[in-house]
């Protein structure tokens, strides 16, 4: 099968949204339910045919447990100096400013259709050029970009506390709150509406991004940038219920039902061990969640969650025990697996692969020597991909669902007791 296409535009419009905007009667941006109400009106290049790199970079940090800003590089080839912001004869003089936007795209085939997949949606934090030198072979610029994370980390809240932000304010609609503050625009935005109420926004002098955060620990929930741009808040509820969603199955037998991966990388350390556990509310009582077997077994290791704004110290509590569940015991674990999308693959597995995202849920099963087996399943977490001419490497990180919720009748998630091979399927909060 044809291997999958990187693409790269460049909008050099401003405002922060990505879409294609609605023009009335125009035949490109005039599509009702595929252009929208942006912001301004659209400059868009597309420099496809001059790329000769990609990388991007997508995820959550394992150890610290938060999403961190997804970034992109893209090396482009640039004999002419097009994107030297000093060419003043130049097509795109007075327009290569920091912070215009780009999305970078796979274009693959599909049943006889071209499909076009997102992969990063962000904004130029530079133009890094590199001038004919020598024996090199061409000036290139090097784009560093990075995801709307950097939009709102570069705003403050101030010292006051956020207009709108109240008590009682479920935690969906504080991070709405947030946002609207910091001027995101709201067509960039899918919001759940969110489990736990925040107490009133306590103030301080932070970044949008930290506020945000905040509100994402307090919830036991997610935030993070998708690869559209949109800026995406997944609710406790919603990402319990996801581990009950349809599983792909990724091993390295081959089988007709079963996708294809290069190789894993496994682990097995006291990396992520929790047996003492530590959640604080703003104005609470520090709330104590502890394993004595675990603590026998690995020593102490202690880890905190402070001054989260959830209004009752029971629902700190309920946090901690969750903590103390998931991060108890050691456990090998798979945390990445990386997939060849030049190999011979078929069109369903190349869109399957590249349609995959955060919290996809996978099995990888790995045959061991001796003839044994590891299964395990996976939340993704994380995704990068490394293009060039003739290679393209994509790294998919992975980590086990931190919420093991019982789900009434669910034959993967409704179980209880000490069965084989799930222990067990805890009455999550």
């Amino acid at each position: 099968m044809a291997a999958p296409v990187v693409g790269v535009e460049i909008d050099f419009s401003n405002g922060a949204s990505f879409g294609y905007p609605f023009l009335l009667n125009d035949p490109a941006y005039g599509i009702l339910g595929t252009n929208i109400l942006a912001d301004a009106a659209a400059d868009i290049v597309n420099i496809t045919d001059q790329v000769m790199a990609v990388s991007t970079r997508r995820g959550r940090n394992r150890i610290l447990s938060n999403f961190e800003a997804g970034t992109a590089t893209v090396t482009i080839n640039d004999p002419n100096s097009d994107f030297n912001p000093q060419n003043a004869s130049g097509p795109y003089y007075g327009k290569l400013l920091p912070l215009r936007k780009i999305r970078i795209y796979a274009d693959l085939e599909y049943e006889g259709s071209t499909i076009r997949i997102a992969l990063f949606s962000g904004y130029i934090n530079s133009f890094d050029t590199s001038f004919y030198q020598g024996t090199d072979a061409t000036s290139t610029v090097v784009l560093q970009c990075t995801d709307g994370f950097r939009l709102l980390n570069n705003v403050s809240t101030g010292t006051a506390p956020i207009p709108g932000a109240t008590a009682g304010q479920l935690s969906g609609a504080r991070v709405n709150t947030i946002l609207d503050f910091s001027g995101f625009p709201g067509s960039l935005r899918d919001i759940s509406v969110g489990d736990s109420t925040m107490q009133v926004d306590p103030g301080g002098n932070r970044g949008v991004l930290q506020a945000i955060q905040t509100v994402e620990q307090s919830e036991f929930g997610a935030f993070f940038m998708a690869r559209n741009g949109e800026a995406k808040f997944l609710s406790r509820d919603y990402v319990s219920k996801l581990a009950d969603f349809t599983v792909r199955d990724y091993s390295d037998v081959v089988s007709p039902t079963n996708f294809k991966y290069s190789n894993v990388d496994f682990a097995f350390d006291d990396q992520l061990i929790l047996n003492d556990v530590t959640v604080t509310r703003v104005g609470g009582t520090p709330q104590i969640a502890q394993s004595a077997e675990s603590i026998a077994t690995y020593f102490k290791k202690s880890g905190q969650r402070s001054d989260i704004l959830v209004q009752t110290d029971a629902e700190s509590l309920d946090q901690a025990e969750t903590l103390l569940v998931a991060r108890k015991d050691a456990d090998i674990r798979i945390d990445s697996m990386n997939l060849n999308l030049v190999a011979p693959l078929t069109e369903f597995e190349l869109l399957a692969n590249l349609s995959m995202d955060i919290y996809t849920l996978i099995n990888i099963t790995k045959t061991m020597a001796g003839g044994s087996t590891i299964t395990r399943e996976l939340f993704v977490q994380g995704v990068q991909h490394d293009v060039r001419p003739g290679v393209w490497n994509m790294k998919v990180l992975t980590a086990e669902p931190i919420i093991q919720a019982f789900i009434l009748d669910s034959p993967n998630q409704g179980i209880l007791g000490n069965t084989v091979p799930q222990n067990t399927n805890a009455l999550s909060y």
